[in-house]
């Protein structure tokens, strides 16, 4: 960016972005016989070059005094604008998970109080949108005003059976039913109650809404659901799969055939021998036992009795467990700082970055075989349709290109968000287990009490876990 720069006789240097940010001044030393600058004469300067705001006068008399001589000095500051806030959202609803089961004094899991489905009416408000401000303009150092960065707009995300009020800032249920957060969309879905077992007598559940299921789904049925499904007894090798939020009040169990999918959280009494994933968390209120669970987020085991033993689990964020394997030494695996959805796409995406290159530097050799025949006058008109082709092919990489690596950061971005990832394991670790972080693992040989486990570049950490600070 250019500077506009004036001089006085070599004596003051005045320099001024030509954003009007700020301004600075050199004095240059006065020659035999001179008199060192003046205040009066430094301001006179400044506003030569139109610097009337926010000057230093106290820094220039310093400067004076001090006989800084050919130094920089800062002798104008603008007030720089203010950001207007972005545009947010209140909700008229419990977001969080707040249906996660409570541990009490005694260490028994509560499951009666829950608030697992919320419901609403037709027309009752679900959210409210507060709009982004204008912010707040600065001043140049030249006195005039910089304008100020409005805040980013957000529109709702409007779901099944909701709308927009006239003035666009609420969001309002157009027909009863369950509410479903997901993903920052609110929707509102009906509500399937089975007062009994899901089995031969009822068959499979597939509904666009919730489900609510008294008994106990049996081996070889499946439950799914556009919403949440709450199950009151146990899951026998059967499919549960939600977009929303899974509740078993029961276990989950069987010859290791069943399969509990959910595009939020999972919350089971416990498991064995089975499969779980989760988009967000995964809630245990007894022990995990020789399973493999996938949690976007987190994956947390309560109770008193609360252990992971054998199997495998993998989450983004975080594993706390009270006991991770046993005194037989049971393998057990604990993995975080894992996405294999991103990791995926990330080795696809720049295997796709090396393709487009490799083929593009090979149609630039062809290319320049092609233009030398043209230019001979050699080129065969069989030839001329190919030569269109690369071409417009090698017009198209750059932006395919950029595109490409756009992604790749993308990725990147997001894959660094769970560098804090940790594994907490409250009361009890047994040899045998593996705790790994990403790439990088770290088997355990030894009997550790009440630790915390971290990444340290290439190294798996382990410190003492406290209660009350983590």
């Amino acid at each position: 960016m250019a500077e506009a720069v004036a001089t006085a006789r070599k004596r003051v240097k005045v320099v001024v972005p030509r954003d009007f940010s700020s301004a600075s001044i050199t004095l240059f030393k006065p020659l035999a016989g001179e008199s060192i600058p003046t205040i009066e004469e430094i301001i006179s300067e400044l506003e030569k070059a139109e610097v009337v705001y926010g000057i230093d006068k106290n820094e220039i008399a310093r400067a004076i005094t001090d006989r800084s001589w050919d130094v920089t000095i800062k002798a104008a500051q603008a007030v720089a604008p203010q950001k207007g806030k972005d545009a947010s959202f209140e909700y008229c609803f419990e977001t969080s998970a707040q249906h996660h089961p409570e541990q009490d004094a005694d260490g028994r899991i509560d499951y009666r109080n829950l608030g697992f489905i919320q419901n609403v009416s037709e027309g009752d408000n679900l959210a409210k949108k507060i709009p982004a401000t204008d912010g707040t303009p600065g001043i140049g150092v030249n006195g005039k005003e910089i304008a100020a960065v409005k805040g980013r707009d957000f529109p709702f995300k409007t779901g099944t059976n909701t709308k927009l009020s006239e003035d666009g800032l609420s969001l309002i249920a157009t027909s009863s039913g369950a509410i479903v957060y997901k993903g920052g969309t609110v929707s509102v879905s009906d509500v399937v109650s089975i007062d009994k077992d899901v089995d031969f007598n009822t068959g499979n559940i597939e509904t666009t809404g919730s489900v609510k299921i008294r008994g106990d789904v049996k081996t070889g049925f499946t439950v799914k659901a556009g919403g949440n499904i709450e199950i009151g007894g146990n899951v026998e090798d059967a499919k549960i799969i939600a977009e929303g939020n899974i509740l078993v009040k029961g276990g989950f169990f069987g010859n290791g055939e069943g399969e509990i999918h959910a595009g939020n959280d999972i919350t089971i009494k416990f498991a064995e021998g089975q499969r779980m994933t989760a988009g967000n968390d995964v809630i245990v209120g007894g022990e995990l036992v020789n399973c493999k669970v996938t949690a976007k987020n987190k994956i947390a085991v309560k109770g008193q009795k609360g252990k992971i033993l054998g199997g495998e689990v993998y989450a983004g964020k975080e594993v706390r467990v009270p006991v991770a394997g046993s005194d037989a030494g049971t393998a057990t695996v604990l993995t975080v700082a894992f996405d294999a959805s991103l990791i995926k796409e990330l080795h696809k995406t720049t295997a796709e970055v090396h393709r487009l290159e490799a083929d593009s530097l090979r149609v630039k050799e062809s290319l320049y075989v092609l233009y030398k025949l043209q230019l001979s006058g050699k080129l065969p008109e069989a030839k001329v349709a190919a030569l269109k082709q690369l071409e417009d092919f090698q017009k198209g990489v750059p932006a395919e290109l950029e595109a490409l690596l756009k992604r790749k950061t993308e990725i990147l971005e997001k894959l660094a968000e769970y560098r804090d990832a940790r594994i907490i394991i409250e009361e009890r670790l047994y040899p045998g287990v593996v705790a790994q972080f990403g790439i990088v693992k770290r088997e355990f040989t030894d009997e550790l009490t009440c630790v915390k486990l971290l990444l340290d570049g290439n190294q798996v950490t382990v410190s003492e876990y406290k209660r009350d600070r983590d």
